[in-house]
């Protein structure tokens, strides 16, 4: 759920050179609204999951300890609302440029497995992923190894079952993330566009007033 706000980047980069304490404001306020966000999200992450995914879940701490020490081998992450709820952040500052020269400059991001699996599963496939069996290659991640050819289909229809939140404006998106996005109803963004506009009119009555004094801008 990209969204783009043109002139950004070279506003920032000015107002960092002339005005670095209305930089600090803008960042400050982004950040305060990523955090009501973030916490939206963690709140979307269910504590417990249905009954028939338990096989997915680990709530004991002898589970925690043996989910951490397999996580180099196991296929399938398993499901730990406390690792996922904090997995669930942002970031500030620019990204490296994506396959199409996109970089972001505020960023929601959701770090654990399991908490991406829960988040996208059925996005992209309502069916899963295609499936292949227990003779796929080992590392093909692309496509469903469980012995059940309806396992992808099953494990999704299990989790709308307790929250069918990827319907978003008739799009089948997220579940934490792009929840909590959507119900900012746009907040952030107008608060971002908002407080460029007013830092952009002090810092250019700034530059008049040294332009005034005859002073140099460079």
């Amino acid at each position: 759920m990209p969204v783009e706000v043109k002139g950004l980047r070279e506003t920032r980069r000015a107002l960092a050179k002339f005005a670095p304490d209305l930089k600090k404001e803008v960042d400050k306020d982004a950040r305060d609204r990523l955090k009501v966000m973030v916490s939206a999200a963690r709140g979307f992450a269910p504590t417990s999951l249905p009954r028939n995914l338990h096989g997915w879940t680990i709530t004991t701490k002898s589970e925690i300890l043996k989910n951490i020490s397999n996580l180099g081998s196991r296929k399938f992450p398993l499901y730990q609302a406390g690792e996922v709820k904090s997995g669930i952040k942002y970031d500030t500052g620019f990204s490296r440029a994506n396959s199409r020269g996109f970089r972001s400059l505020y960023e929601l991001r959701n770090n654990s497995a399991a908490g991406s699996i829960y988040e996208w599963a059925g996005r992209i496939n309502p069916t899963g992923l295609p499936w292949e069996g227990p003779t796929a290659a080992p590392g093909n991640r692309k496509v469903s190894h469980s012995l059940n050819p309806k396992a992808g289909a099953w494990f999704i229809d299990e989790i709308d079952k307790q929250d069918n939140q990827r319907q978003i404006k008739g799009k089948k998106e997220g579940r934490l993330i792009f929840r909590a996005v959507e119900a900012d109803n746009g907040r952030f963004i107008r608060s971002i566009i908002d407080g460029m506009k007013r830092v952009e009119g002090i810092t250019q009555g700034r530059l008049d007033a040294i332009k005034a004094f005859g002073g140099d801008i460079k």
